[in-house]
């Protein structure tokens, strides 16, 4: 093989190794270099799956990167067929943890790649890449002296990290008839009412023990199960916050759960009060793109226009061949926001139309009006 030849496949092989998505340990290994400590990658230490649909993963962070302030959630990255793919995970744990580990908990959804792909696949010593921290909640670090955690589903990851991180500050000083604690040495009242189809399919059963120990008052009611020991069972009502938290009403309200379960807290709580709940969203409302709406979308960076006929702009991207940075798809991380430079979009949540040049859109709720440039 003469020397052109071996010149030219080289070339051809970096060439390919380089515009082929793959997490970042891949191209320095290609490089012939050795691998030390990614600081944009965790790993994956211990895999758990204590109920049927739950993968428990424990990653150890990279030096310099800390734990999300508990309420908000790691961005997780994997390749999946080349194509990479971001979502987002509440860790668990206290804010007084003192290692370098975190630990998340990815439920399965039919469909879903990246809770499929970590179900099957997730061992220790897996490389994940990791993004920055997000969410809509978090807790203040000037504590709240009466907290009220209400929850649903997956919801229960960030009010565990949110729970666990105040009983381990010694919060929970008074129990349910209100009287003093001379166990801990802060004021402080915090309950949490969690709902699940049933009580058996909770994991983190064990945590949540040691937070009623430690003066959690927290209350698992099933929507289709047993009652509670209390007596506890369906959706939540005005008659489930008396029983755990009579005195709701001057507390901190912190919210996590699918729609119905807000729905339910709305009903509960009055127009008024329930304006104030802190809430990290799992889903967002969104219209259809109205007849009409569409146009050229102009990628800047990448240099490629293409005719959207009515999607968002995140799809029209990917159509495109574009694989833009995201993660929910639903409005509520804000990974995928771009800068509209000119042009007219349309939230999808809200159906406004804004014109503003230079403006910040998030581009999988964002729909063009007309000739659209975006920085991507």
């Amino acid at each position: 093989m003469t020397a052109p030849t071996i010149s030219r496949l080289f070339s051809r092989g970096i060439t390919r190794t380089l515009l082929t998505p793959h997490p970042p340990e891949h191209y320095v290994r290609s490089l012939g270099l050795a691998w030390s400590d990614d600081p944009t990658g965790a790993t994956v230490v211990a895999v758990d799956r204590p109920v049927p649909d739950v993968t428990v993963l424990t990653l150890r962070l990279p030096t310099g990167v800390d734990r999300p302030v508990p309420g908000a959630a790691l961005e997780i990255g994997v390749v999946v067929d080349g194509v990479v793919h971001r979502r987002h995970y509440s860790p668990v744990d206290a804010a007084t943890r003192a290692d370098r580990l975190a630990t998340i908990a990815v439920r399965r959804h039919p469909g879903g790649v990246v809770s499929e792909y970590l179900w099957t696949e997730a061992v220790p010593g897996m490389r994940l890449l990791l993004g920055d921290p997000v969410g809509e909640i978090s807790l203040p670090e000037n504590r709240p002296a009466d907290v009220l955690l209400v929850s649903g589903g997956s919801g229960i990851t960030p009010m565990l990290a949110i729970a666990s991180t105040l009983a381990g500050e010694g919060h929970c000083v008074k129990n349910r008839s209100g009287e003093n604690d001379s166990r801990y040495g802060k004021a402080g009242r915090v309950a949490w009412l969690h709902y699940a189809r049933r009580a058996e399919d909770v994991p983190f059963a064990d945590r949540i023990r040691e937070l009623s120990r430690a003066g959690v008052d927290v209350r698992v009611v099933a929507t289709t199960g047993d009652p509670s020991p209390e007596g506890l069972a369906g959706h939540l009502t005005a008659e489930h916050l008396s029983n755990v938290a009579p005195w709701h009403a001057d507390a901190t309200v912190f919210l996590c759960g699918p729609e119905g379960l807000a729905d339910g807290l709305a009903d509960a709580l009055g127009a008024e009060r329930y304006a104030g709940v802190l809430r990290e969203r799992f889903s967002a409302t969104t219209g259809p793109v109205p007849d009409g709406d569409g146009g050229t979308v102009t990628h800047l960076t990448s240099g490629v226009s293409a005719h959207n006929a009515g999607t968002t702009l995140l799809e029209g991207a990917e159509a495109a061949g574009l694989n833009p940075k995201h993660g929910c798809r639903m409005g509520i991380c804000h990974t995928c926001t771009a800068v509209r430079v000119s042009g007219a979009t349309r939230d999808l949540r809200t159906g406004e139309v804004d014109t503003t040049p230079g403006c910040h859109v998030q581009i999988c709720v964002s729909a063009p009006v007309g000739d659209v440039e975006i920085e991507l």
